[in-house]
């Protein structure tokens, strides 16, 4: 068995080993089933893993986009930032 406490905002951090073996990582969504005194923590959704391409969608990015391929560093973004404004 494996313990954890609990912090002042309600929060808990699941053991690494527990994430591992049912596949919980970022944007996973959990369900508690309560009887009693017991709750049962279980998997609804594995969280998807997030790719380069999403980064613009993840900063909320509304310029035009642009290929992985074409970009050299944070160089091409900026560029892509002054062409959207005008």
């Amino acid at each position: 068995m494996t313990t954890t406490s609990v912090t002042s905002k309600g929060q808990v951090t699941i053991p690494k080993r527990v994430r591992q073996l049912l596949g919980i990582g970022p944007g996973s969504k959990l369900a508690f089933d309560v009887e009693g005194a017991t709750a049962r923590i279980r998997l609804v959704q594995a969280g998807a893993r997030s790719r380069v391409e999403d980064g613009p969608a993840i900063l909320n990015y509304s310029g035009p986009r642009i290929a992985v391929s074409e970009m050299n560093g944070g160089a091409a973004m900026k560029r892509a930032s002054v062409r959207a404004r005008r």
